[in-house]
């Protein structure tokens, strides 16, 4: 009976040793996703060269088990509208609260942010 019990646990640690993790250093499959995803490198880009980039900033959030990203703005006399984009840039057209965000992480900011996250 125990010769017959180590091949199932065996099979059992295995399975979930390679269950697949998201890798919290990683976004849509890249390391860095402002540097690896051409249309977030442009995002990034224009919002440092754009009128109060100092406020700017780029975060990153699981929405639905998903990556998403939006750029926001700490600026304290402007309002904004929270705009998903998924890992290829296109919009997500729902109506999203923060409180369907998880795993909220700024990934970009410019040089002379006035933001201060905590």
């Amino acid at each position: 009976m125990k010769k017959s019990i180590y091949p199932i646990l065996f099979f059992l640690l295995i399975g979930f040793a390679c269950e697949e993790k998201d890798d919290p250093a990683t976004a849509c499959g890249v390391s860095d996703p402002i540097e690896n995803l051409p249309w977030l490198k442009q995002l990034a880009e224009s919002a440092s060269t754009g009128g109060l980039s100092e406020y700017a900033y780029i975060t990153q959030a699981k929405y639905k088990g998903k990556r998403v990203f939006y750029q926001g703005s700490c600026c304290p006399n402007c309002s904004w509208a929270l705009i998903l984009l998924d890992c290829e840039g296109n919009r997500i057209n729902e109506e999203i609260s923060f409180d369907d965000l998880e795993d909220s992480e700024v990934i970009w900011k410019p040089g002379n942010s006035e933001c201060v996250f905590g």
